[in-house]
């Protein structure tokens, strides 16, 4: 499909359709980028006074802080409230859901499941406003490396219902969107080949995935001496992992172009992302990132502590001091780039193993959190997978979890690592975390042991890497 067509007519049709002002918040984050520093801020505090008033008029869990709390919601000081108030975390969420929603949102409310980096499910709800200033962000951060709405983009992503939709309208989406959807779930040599082949013919102006899958698409490629780097790809996005330098120079070596690393999460938004000169901006326009210690305390600029975020165009569940649990740092002084926008990295957080199937093709872990989150009568869960590749899930159990729950674990894990796997489940009371404070909800060694990704054998027999 022509690019500009998209453009400037299918994706604002489309977006106007789902009553999202996307194109219009583009425009708007166009121009507030160049701001300087103080005329963010003062926006950021125009926003978020609007989102006190809000959230104290319309969600009973904030007015209750505010009431207790002896805080002014119209104070004209809204940094200094801000700081006086608590964090907001997941058990929180869970246990005060409809407390902290709006029902009456405009464009009615929308709801989503994260596992999170915890393996414990999430349920939190989301609205237009913010969905269109989180897209419109990403234009942003896209145009940024010279790549236009509506270009052709490849992305290695998706759970097993997106993939299971990407099939029945692959054709639609392919010549409507310009978007091609690789499952980044089970990347047999075979499937990598035809991967390579897609991409080459897709010919798209960036790749969009998840850092460790990509690695392995690049080894496998150099395995097979095949390199492609597609005439009109500008850039590689990769999101929703620790992106190290190591990965981070293979990719750019194998593609040939740079590559960019974003942060942010279903339940907090689009947080930041890097620009062409290296900085990962955050986008102060919607979001407010503290940097805190253990009591909830600024740190210093430059010195680690949890990532907190305030989304300030989130009027269905307002996110107020929300903690990430991922660690960060904020970081003084301009980027040569020239926007206005504050400077964070990424230190600690979110990091997801590979795990080994039956046949010993590589599954990305996520495969197994998208379905152990369905499953009823599991409030947290772990997963490790030994050497021999064995699975144990670590399980702590509602009262409710019987046989047929633990009978449905051991089939879906099964289902996507192959039936002679060996599957364990061990009911536990608690789980507990790394001592970073975050729980690793997948671990493998089985994927530590092997190789790099290999071609398949003559035949048409996989390699079988150990």
């Amino acid at each position: 499909m022509n690019p500009r067509l998209v453009r400037s007519v299918i994706y604002p049709f489309h977006e106007l359709l789902r009553g999202r002002r996307t194109f219009a918040n583009l425009g708007e984050l166009e121009r507030t980028q160049w701001c300087s520093p103080d005329e963010l801020g003062a926006l950021q505090a125009d926003k978020l006074r609007d989102l006190f008033s809000h959230a104290a008029a319309h969600c009973p869990y904030y007015r209750e802080l505010f009431e207790v709390g002896g805080l002014d919601p119209h104070d004209p000081h809204p940094f200094a409230v801000l700081r006086r108030l608590p964090l907001l975390d997941k058990s929180i969420i869970r246990a005060r859901r409809e407390d902290l929603t709006w029902p009456d949102v405009p464009g009615g409310l929308q709801t989503s499941v994260t596992g999170g980096s915890t393996g414990q499910p999430l349920r939190f709800h989301f609205d237009r406003r913010r969905q269109g200033y989180d897209k419109a962000a990403r234009m942003r951060t896209h145009r940024w490396f010279g790549v236009e709405v509506g270009q052709r983009e490849v992305y290695l992503w998706g759970n097993p219902l997106e993939i299971r939709a990407q099939d029945r309208l692959k054709s639609l989406r392919d010549r409507s969107t310009n978007e091609l959807l690789l499952s980044a779930f089970n990347l047999t040599p075979e499937r990598m080949a035809v991967y390579l082949d897609q991409i080459a013919r897709f010919d798209p102006a960036c790749i969009f995935g998840y850092p460790s899958s990509l690695v392995w698409v690049c080894q496998y490629g150099r395995s097979v001496a095949r390199v492609i780097q597609p005439p009109s790809l500008r850039a590689v996005f990769v999101t929703g992992e620790l992106l190290d330098e190591g990965q981070r120079r293979e990719i750019k070596d194998y593609f040939g172009v740079p590559v960019a690393n974003g942060y942010g999460s279903r339940e907090a938004g689009f947080i930041a992302h890097d620009c062409p000169e290296g900085r990962m901006h955050v986008m102060d326009e919607n979001v407010i990132v503290e940097i805190v210690d253990g009591d909830g305390r600024p740190v210093p600029s430059g010195h680690c502590g949890e990532v907190v975020v305030t989304h300030l165009d989130a009027p269905a569940m307002p996110l107020i001091r929300y903690r990430t649990g991922d660690v960060g740092r904020r970081n003084d002084g301009s980027c040569i780039c020239g926007r206005g926008l504050s400077c964070m990295e990424i230190v600690g957080g979110r990091h997801t193993d590979h795990l080994v199937t039956a046949d010993g093709a590589l599954m990305h872990g996520l495969s197994i959190i998208y379905i152990l989150r369905e499953i009823d009568n599991v409030e947290r869960f772990q997963i490790h997978q030994q050497a021999d590749r064995t699975v144990l899930v670590r399980i702590v159990p509602t009262p409710e979890f019987d046989d047929q729950d633990r009978s449905n674990i051991e089939r879906a894990v099964r289902r996507q690592l192959g039936h002679r796997i060996e599957v364990q489940i061990r009911l536990v009371d608690r789980i507990e975390p790394t001592g970073s404070g975050k729980f690793r909800y997948v671990t493998s060694q089985a994927a530590e042991s092997r190789e790099g990704p290999r071609p398949a054998a003559s035949g048409g027999k996989r390699c079988i890497c150990r």
